[in-house]
């Protein structure tokens, strides 16, 4: 028998527990940083002035297009 499962979050505790822990984001960092070391052009900052706290990685367009997908497969693999 299969049955619909509805999940709902509360935004004000979803934001506090992952968007704003520091330990996931740190862990979250570091894997992005050690998968950057895969192009010299590829850059990655953390950003916590928000209302959320982000690990952001970019990469110069010229790279992506002759490395296509190199971004998705980087945050394909990032492990929660």
């Amino acid at each position: 028998m299969n049955r619909n499962v509805k999940v709902v979050l509360n935004r004000r505790n979803v934001s506090r527990q992952l968007l704003h822990n520091r330990k996931l984001l740190d862990n979250v960092q570091e894997q992005v940083k050690g998968m950057a070391q895969a192009h010299p052009a590829i850059k990655t900052y953390r950003n916590e002035d928000g209302d959320r706290g982000n690990v952001v990685a970019t990469i110069p367009m010229s790279v992506e297009d002759a490395h296509r997908g190199l971004m998705a497969d980087m945050l394909a693999k990032v492990r929660f």
